[in-house]
């Protein structure tokens, strides 16, 4: 009996697992959006001195991240960094491993698509899916091109359409990382400006982790028994 136990709970995890793994829980949906209404004037520039720019957001749900979105100028390269921080008190974190972020992919290959009124929209798989948000947890999205002169856009002033934000953007112009990058900051908040972008992900739902997890606790105490 006690081995029918821990075989069957086992079995019902595999699937549970099966189906957070493969995404068949639920599709990626917009956990975060801000949409664009016009060009800034702030640049965001990958390299040495940046200027580097990012902007705070808290998604409505949990899960892994699998694309992203965003809109701003024409762009002189298809290629992007694109970085996420956690939050230091209004602006992002410095965090380790990843030099100067939360996880960070270069380069992102992305091209614009002109959407009208001098507004390019670019979106990239985030691939691998190595970021997992939680739903109310405040974080930063940077993302830089790779040459001069790229503008990001300015989110709608009524605010997020998906979510929400706690802070305005920021900047960085600073050279202080090890790899000379300019995430390390110093940061300085840009008063009354949110940029436009969008943070796509597959939820997982609360009540499957939490079946998961009891499941798990029943087999641990299953096997202690035996």
């Amino acid at each position: 009996m006690k081995f029918q136990i821990v075989s069957t709970a086992g079995a019902i995890l595999l699937t549970v697992s099966a189906m957070v793994g493969t995404g068949t829980a639920s599709a990626a949906v917009a956990v975060y959006e801000h949409l664009p209404v016009v060009n800034s004037n702030f640049i965001s520039r990958h390299g040495t001195g940046g200027p580097i720019l990012a902007d705070d957001f808290v998604p409505v749900g949990s899960g892994p991240v699998t694309s992203v979105t965003w809109w701003g100028s024409r762009a002189q390269s298809d290629s992007w960094e694109i970085t996420f921080h956690t939050d230091g008190g209004g602006v992002p974190n410095i965090d380790d491993p990843v030099d100067g972020g939360l996880v960070q992919h270069i380069p992102v290959i992305a091209s614009g698509v002109d959407i009208g009124g001098g507004i390019f929209e670019f979106t990239a798989a985030w691939n691998p899916m190595d970021l997992s948000l939680n739903a109310g947890t405040n974080y930063w999205f940077s993302t830089a091109n790779f040459l001069d002169g790229w503008t990001w856009a300015l989110g709608d002033p009524t605010g997020p359409s998906i979510g929400s934000e706690l802070y305005d953007a920021a900047e960085s112009r600073g050279a202080l990382c090890s790899n000379g990058g300019p995430h390390c900051g110093a940061w300085r908040s840009l008063d009354n400006t949110d940029f436009a972008f969008r943070i796509n992900a597959v939820p997982v739902p609360a009540a499957v982790w939490l079946f998961g997890s009891g499941l798990i606790g029943m087999v641990g105490l299953a096997r202690r028994k035996a």
